[in-house]
């Protein structure tokens, strides 16, 4: 069983939420949680019995590859994908389908992101089991929900209908519709119900099913970059891949093709879990923080890689992210917006030393 799947890991993303910590220099899939590995790192740690060393494929972009290849060991080196620039996750989930689709286009693809925080590792596993089975069985889309438990607006929430059985020891249900990032109120509204989930944004499927939806959805993805799977590992694949994302509309996988499913399959994850996509989360999950003194104020938290000393004084829920050269102060309900702060940052030349 899993020796027909392949695992294709996400490693591109920019991280634009958790700056000044994730820069270009230090991708967010090189950052570390717990101090002691990457994220990457651990995605793979947390893979590799299911897919061992010849089925995993690292999705990268190629402003990002030097220092993911530098923290990877040198077998996983060979299974590097590189994207020629960030068209969002729908043309990495397509460039990784195109390249597998020379191999066996029935064969299971296993995407996942490579920023997530998850424990128990064994009941991750058993999920992923579950779900490789189903997308084996069906043809169809499976995905992996876990129970919400809190509004969240950076997710999507899966909305399930009927339970149709139980695959390794997991339960699963035909997906009704997937909401990506709804408002506070519709996402307050969706949390009350036990038939809504997070979507893990932990997509499952053979490859022909990934093939297929794309085609489907987002037909001008499939037709410049479904070509490219026959040039990867010539030396003509870079070249080719620059003109086909040239002018490509950026969309993720679940607004491009996941809103519009009404066939697949939900595998309900029995894990804690968390998206490490901003500092709400990050503060949430990580044991690195740094001391605080709060002053007439309180549930203030720290991120510094040095231990360094932040005090406040009448403020409450704010997360400071401390840097050699740059520092974050922010609410802990405003942590979405750091994105802003570095589009800000983008568009002053005399700042872009900091990005």
């Amino acid at each position: 069983m899993a020796a027909q799947a392949t695992c294709v890991v996400m490693a591109g993303g920019r991280g634009e939420r958790l700056w000044p910590l994730v820069r270009a220099g230090v991708p967010k899939a090189c950052a570390s949680i717990d101090g002691k590995r990457t994220l990457l790192e651990a995605t793979l740690e947390r893979i590799q019995p299911l897919s061992g060393l010849g089925r995993v494929l690292i999705v990268t972009t190629q402003t990002q590859v030097r220092p993911i290849q530098r923290i990877l060991p040198q077998a996983f080196r060979r299974c590097l994908l590189v994207e020629p620039e960030p068209k969002n996750t729908a043309a990495c989930l397509t460039l990784a389908a195109s390249a597998l689709a020379h191999r066996d286009l029935r064969s299971v693809m296993v995407v996942l992101p490579a920023d997530q925080w998850v424990r128990p590792t064994t009941a991750f596993r058993r999920s992923l089991r579950a779900a490789i089975r189903v997308a084996g069985d069906t043809g169809r889309i499976v995905t992996i929900g876990v129970r919400p438990r809190r509004i969240h607006p950076g997710l999507g929430y899966l909305c399930v209908a009927s339970r149709v059985g139980r695959y390794a020891g997991c339960r699963v249900f035909r997906l009704s519709r997937m909401v990506e990032k709804p408002s506070p109120q519709v996402a307050q509204r969706l949390i009350r119900y036990r038939s809504t989930y997070w979507n893990t944004g932990i997509f499952v499927g053979q490859v022909r099913t990934f093939v297929q939806l794309v085609q489907r959805w987002l037909p001008d993805h499939a037709r410049r970059i479904l070509p490219l799977g026959a040039s990867v590992g010539h030396p003509s694949f870079a070249r080719r891949a620059a003109a086909a994302y040239r002018g490509l509309r950026p969309v993720s996988f679940d607004n491009g093709v996941m809103v519009h499913i009404r066939d697949g399959y939900v595998v309900e994850g029995g894990f804690d879990w968390e998206d490490l996509g901003s500092w709400d989360s990050w503060v949430r999950m990580s044991r690195a923080t740094s001391p605080a003194l709060a002053v007439a104020g309180g549930r203030v938290r720290v991120v510094s890689a040095d231990g360094h000393l932040v005090t406040t004084a009448g403020l409450e829920d704010v997360i400071v992210v401390h840097t050699p050269d740059a520092t974050l102060v922010c609410r802990a309900d405003a942590t979405q917006s750091v994105r802003d702060v570095v589009v800000q940052l983008s568009r002053d030349p005399r700042l872009s030393r900091y990005l």
